[in-house]
């Protein structure tokens, strides 16, 4: 038995997977039963044309943008050599058509290649939505014929990892090219999906928001722009929110208040941050980014608290968190704060009293909680409260934990409010961050010993006016 992923092995199953149930033609029926037919027709020669003379770059191609593009020279070379033609499609559609099939990613490619789209969700076979510019949108046009397409589809984007669904395999969450793709089987298959094989595709922008594009989104004011630069360097963080509220992009922006030279130390379960691609962060060459791994042998097995770990023996300056989901990862980031390192870290949560209440919850043990919650008092300084409304994501609070009553009552002061006054027509909602409160004299005093200047701490410190 094989003991390794075969590629092109591969490309030839997923090949006679299109072929016969793509388009639902088998070998003695006849070219005459309309448009979709001749298309697959079309898949299946030129398929056969490249396995024969450009093996290795067809079973390449899915996973090589280089040799993809040398595949599509192929294939247009067919045609002029062929005259190949489909009925009821002009021959640029056509090249097109053969394009998505055979060396990308069916019907969704054009929402792929959309740089407006955000989100792709595939609830089914059938059933595509897109999130685009903030706005969901029912697409479907984008649908695949049935779902052994859809599988034959989604099993190439996760061909770049060596990996396929499969009922012993029926989640997989992986990164391929700049987007990111969680897929479930469906329950007929073998799987866990009820309504059959399912995934959600987050698309990656090659540019990181700056903290001057949050400031023109609305994310935040420019009154806050200037507490981020002046106190956020120094500051423990937690950007808290719902799903898609928008928390990681904002994380990503915090090391723009950095020194370029800054060691930072990027720490997920897939790889999302990916600072050192984005073109914004070129400048910044001390980053290292590590992403956890997988192992049935635990002792092998490297989770967000592992990774933790390992970083603080790399003598970072800052700690950057993608998320904090278990109690381990947040002990471990509990302790990355209490051994003297910056940290930042994600969490999901409906307030930021909420988010100081669940990482109670998760680094405590239920027995020695209110010592965890002072502890967590002491380290932990600012949480940032995102929200996704309307098409907006916007930090809605800005507020800095005190202190906790007992372990269930967190105290935050709160530094700044998003006042929401409407929606616009276009979606985007309209309001004002406002300024409550100063900076404890606790906060101001860690401040001071990091050797911030006394006049920015004196301007956070008083009162709002």
């Amino acid at each position: 038995m094989k003991n390794f992923f075969d590629p092109l092995e591969y490309i030839y199953a997923a090949g006679e997977a299109e072929a016969g149930q793509l388009y639902g033609q088998g070998e003695g029926q006849s070219q005459d039963q309309g448009r979709a037919i001749d298309l697959s027709a079309a898949v299946r020669q030129v398929r056969d044309y490249l396995r024969e003379n450009h093996s290795a770059g067809l079973a390449t191609a899915v996973i090589d943008p280089k040799t993809r593009e040398m595949m599509k020279k192929q294939i247009l070379h067919y045609l002029a050599q062929t005259g190949l033609t489909a009925p009821g499609m002009e021959q640029k559609q056509l090249y097109i058509r053969l394009q998505e099939e055979i060396l990308y990613y069916g019907p969704i490619q054009k929402a792929l290649d959309d740089p407006a789209v955000t989100n792709i969700d595939i609830n089914n076979y059938k059933d595509v939505y897109l999130e685009k510019e903030g706005v969901e949108e029912y697409h479907p046009e984008m649908g695949f014929k049935d779902e052994a397409h859809l599988e034959v589809i989604i099993n190439k984007m996760l061909m770049a990892d060596g990996k396929a669904l499969t009922a012993n395999e029926p989640h997989i969450d992986s990164l391929f090219e700049k987007f990111r793709i969680c897929a479930v089987l469906g329950s007929g298959r073998g799987g866990i999906a009820t309504e059959g094989t399912c995934a959600s595709i987050r698309k990656f922008a090659e540019e990181t928001i700056t903290s001057a594009q949050l400031v023109a989104g609305g994310c935040i004011s420019e009154e806050m722009d200037e507490f981020f630069t002046q106190v956020l360097p120094w500051c423990n963080g937690i950007i808290a929110g719902a799903t898609n509220s928008g928390k990681t992009t904002t994380l990503m922006a915090i090391p723009f208040y950095f020194p370029a030279d800054t060691r930072i130390i990027t720490i997920e379960d897939s790889p999302e941050m990916m600072l050192r691609r984005r073109s914004n962060y070129q400048n910044y060459h001390n980053i290292v980014a590590l992403q956890t791994k997988d192992h049935e042998n635990k002792e092998k097995r490297f989770d967000i608290a592992r990774l933790t770990k390992v970083s603080l023996r790399m003598r970072p300056v800052k700690v950057m968190i993608g998320e904090v989901r278990d109690a381990q990862a947040c002990r471990q980031a509990h302790e990355s704060m209490n051994t003297g390192h910056i940290t930042y870290f994600t969490i999901h949560a409906s307030s930021a009293a909420n988010a100081a209440v669940r990482i109670v919850q998760l680094a405590g043990d239920g027995y020695n909680d209110e010592v965890i919650a002072a502890q967590l008092a002491d380290t932990v300084d600012l949480i940032l409260f995102q929200q996704k409304m309307g098409r907006s994501r916007v930090i809605t609070e800005v507020a800095e934990l005190v202190g906790y009553e007992g372990a269930k009552k967190p105290v935050c002061r709160k530094l700044f409010q998003f006042c929401q006054t409407g929606l616009g027509a276009d979606g985007k909602v309209s309001g004002r961050h406002r300024r409550l409160n100063g900076i404890s004299q606790a906060l101001a005093d860690k401040l001071r010993q990091a050797l911030v200047p006394q006049d920015h701490i004196d301007r956070w410190l008083l009162p709002a006016k």
